[in-house]
Order: C-alpha cells, then structure tokens, then sequence
C-alpha cells in the first residue's frame, strides 16, 4: 500500500497537477520557450504532501524512468534537467525537443507556432477576444501584420497556475472575461495563467506574440 500512495504522489507531481502556485513565479510550474525553438518545463510541487514526505531520490529516479520509458519510443526527446530541493518544495526541469513531444509526455495540447498556421492544427482563431497589453481589444483579422504573429496556446487543468515565458514581447493574450482563466501579462515577455474553470475540466489559453 504504502509502494503504490508514494507511486501515485510522484506520478502527480511529475505530470504537473500539484504546483505551488502562490502567485511568485518561482513558486509555480513554468514553461519557457527558447529562441531554437526547444521548450523548458519547470515543476515546482510541496515535498510534503501530507500523507507522504516525498523522498528526492525516489522522485529522480521515477521521474527518470519515464523520461527514459519515452525515449525508447520516440526517441531522445525529452531530458530530465535538473531535481533539487528549494525551500520545502520540490523542482524538476525538464527540456522538450518539440511542442509535440511536451503535449504527448504531458497528456496536455500544446501549440507553438505561426498565427497563420493555427486553423491547418485546428485552432480558429476568429472567435477568440484577445487584449492587447495596453487594455485594447482586438480580434485577429484586425491585428495588423498578424501573418508575422506567433501563436502559443496551452491547455491547463483548473486550480493551475502557469508561467509561460517567450522568446519575444507578447502581443496579445484572450481576455479572461470570456474564459474560465484569468491571464495576466508579466513584464514584456512573459504571461501567467491562472486556470479557474469547474473542478477536474481543461481549457485553452491563447497567447500571440512577435
């Protein structure tokens, strides 16, 4: 009993649904993208999780085997960066070779990639209400040189919290009045998503950048 309470804790912090989330972004799980187009996932999570004291050595090598369990598959993909102690909470890096590579390991839908190309992956983006970072409300046909734009859109769990960092100024973000997620801009580069939908249901964050 005791082999599968420490399986199941590991198996949710590594896939990202126990975040801190405290409202710092040193405090709360972050995706960053580089400017190669390689993709850092960082899991922050409680070592404590109330009914079990997460051991740092049992977390490496669990969140290593799945690293390796997907290679195998797929090939040297994934890497797991870094699992270090910080606090009282736990952080893991993981690196992503592909935006496909983090939805697949992640069981979440990630795109990255042009405004343009968003409808062929079967992103519509007309409907989408989006604010710029100055307050003003826009839709895409109306976003000039919006063919040149970038386009990153991420689906979180409700009750998580994301820092997501660009390799460029964002633009745009949808407005959170039209969603479950409240998206804040942070700085000129970066955005933090707070999923507030019903319990235990996804949703979709768009983000447009230069």
């Amino acid at each position: 009993m005791r082999r599968v309470a420490v399986t199941l804790a590991l198996s949710v912090l590594v896939l990202g649904f126990a975040g801190c989330g405290q409202g710092q972004a040193a405090e709360m799980n972050s995706l960053s993208f580089g400017k190669e187009g390689e993709i850092t996932h960082r899991i922050v999570g409680k070592a404590d999780q109330n009914y079990y004291q997460i051991d740092m050595s049992d977390l490496e090598n669990f969140a290593t085997g799945r690293v390796e369990e997907y290679c195998a598959e797929n090939g040297e993909k994934i890497s797991l960066e870094a699992v270090e102690e910080k606090d009282g909470s736990l952080v893991l890096d993981f690196k992503y070779a592909s935006p496909e590579d983090y939805s697949e390991f992640n069981h979440r839908a990630l795109y990255a990639g042009t405004l343009a190309g968003a409808a062929d992956a079967g992103y519509e983006m007309e409907a989408v209400p989006l604010v710029s970072p100055e307050g003003k409300a826009a839709e895409v046909g109306y976003i000039e040189d919006w063919d040149k734009m970038k386009l990153v859109v991420l689906e979180t769990k409700s009750g998580e919290e994301m820092l997501v960092n660009l390799p460029g100024k964002v633009a745009y973000i949808n407005q959170s009045a039209h969603s479950g997620q409240e998206l804040t801009f942070v700085g000129k580069k970066g955005v933090k998503i707070s999923n507030q939908e019903e319990e235990g249901t996804f949703a979709f964050s768009y983000i447009i950048y230069e």
